[in-house]
């Protein structure tokens, strides 16, 4: 194939790449945004961090098998799908009436099984498609993750506003954005999956699932996790707590989120390049730490400095666990079982997170206590993340350089 149409083929598969990551939080993050609203329509906080909690803990048990089904029948393949799960739970999740509570579990099931195959499969297809950059890939879409979190709080609140449906049809508005990046992949699914052999579908899982290494990584997926999603879902509440607006409270988070995208798109470039990312992990966990301590003490510019540290550090951080994910894998083949054991093993560990922290900060009447519980698992995530981070490579086929 020439350069030319080698070229566009890659730039649309780049194009395809960033909308599949933009549609991997948006379904999570507008929750955020909303939960006031849906509180004041009669949802309890459990009742909302059970929403978030269901697609946590789907991420755990169908990550644990989207490796192998992406194997089956294609990465590509499997990444339309998940984009099809997510618009339809989106619409699901969305439906009134008397049987309102079945439509939102089983739309927040359908959202949790699609970002799983994303979540899981991102990494691999980066390992297979761009070999040589996969610093530089994990960074775009890493940050195009942390871009869609961010839109999701940003368009949640004027959405409901401006529809009479209010908050339900917002939430299933996001759908309308994965069926469109849906179209956009359609051509990547349409060429031919490459010939693997038939093994036992949890052959490469079981295989890491010896390797204490493997096991650093699962933990360090996990504490992110928690500390991302219990931030995201409940940070606007903390702030319209410690006197803020709705509206302001969400832009606070928006602006938190995009400027994280910065920190998301150069540090694991930068830090692709180092032959260990434990330094990197110490950076981004510790910037975090700092970041929710400054804001429980909620005192003017500090509070607002706070936030831009956390956005910084959260965001980044997230980015370097995908991005170990792939550095500590061999193979395309090893990231997809890696990522299937990090991630399975790791949302089931931090699925709990959004709805024991709303518990906490029902039962103590304030946030303090909760919030000190999402600090505790950052500082136990730079220790991990700074094991999970140092040289080597892992293999699913036995062998290992640690």
């Amino acid at each position: 194939m020439s350069k030319g149409p080698l070229r566009f083929k890659n730039a649309v598969l780049f194009v395809g790449i960033l909308l599949i990551g933009l549609n991997l939080r948006p379904s999570i993050s507008a929750m955020s945004a909303l939960a006031e609203r849906m509180s004041e329509d009669g949802l309890s906080r459990e009742s909302i961090g059970t929403m978030t909690t269901i697609p946590l803990i789907l991420f755990g048990v169908v990550g644990l098998w989207a490796g192998w089904f992406g194997r089956l029948m294609g990465f590509a393949r499997a990444l339309g799908l998940g984009l099809l799960l997510i618009g339809l739970g989106s619409l699901l999740r969305s439906v009134p009436g008397g049987a309102d509570l079945i439509w939102r579990i089983s739309g927040s099931v359908l959202i949790g099984a699609g970002i799983a195959l994303g979540n899981v499969l991102l990494p691999s297809l980066v390992k297979s498609r761009f070999p040589n950059h996969v610093g530089l890939m994990t960074s775009f879409y890493a940050t195009a993750m942390n871009l869609g979190a961010a839109l999701g709080i940003a368009v949640a609140v004027p959405m409901a506003t401006s529809f009479s449906g209010g908050w339900r049809v917002s939430l299933a508005l996001i759908g309308v954005f994965a069926f469109f990046a849906f179209m956009i992949w359609i051509p990547q699914m349409l060429s031919s999956s490459a010939v693997r052999k038939k093994e036992h579908p949890l052959a490469g899982v079981l295989v890491l699932a010896r390797k204490k290494r493997a096991w650093q990584v699962a933990i360090f997926m996990g504490l992110q996790s928690i500390i991302f999603y219990s931030t995201v879902a409940w940070l606007p509440t903390l702030l319209q707590s410690q006197g803020m607006q709705e509206i302001e409270a969400a832009g606070w988070v928006v602006t938190m989120q995009l400027i994280g995208c910065g920190a998301s798109l150069f540090i694991p470039t930068l830090a692709g390049k180092s032959k260990s990312q434990s330094g990197w992990v110490v950076i981004c966990s510790s910037m975090t730490v700092l970041g929710l301590t400054g804001i429980l003490m909620h005192g003017g510019m500090l509070q607002i400095i706070s936030i831009i540290v956390l956005g910084l550090g959260l965001n980044a951080g997230f980015g370097m666990v995908l991005l170990v994910i792939a550095l500590r894998s061999d193979t395309a083949e090893t990231a997809a079982s890696l990522s299937s054991l990090a991630q399975a093993s790791g949302y089931l560990l931090s699925s709990p997170g959004p709805w024991l922290i709303g518990l906490i900060s029902t039962t103590a009447g304030g946030w303090s206590l909760a919030f000190s519980v999402i600090i505790f698992c950052a500082i136990l995530a730079t220790y991990v993340g700074y094991l999970s981070g140092r040289e080597g490579e892992l293999s699913a086929t036995g062998s290992s350089t640690n």
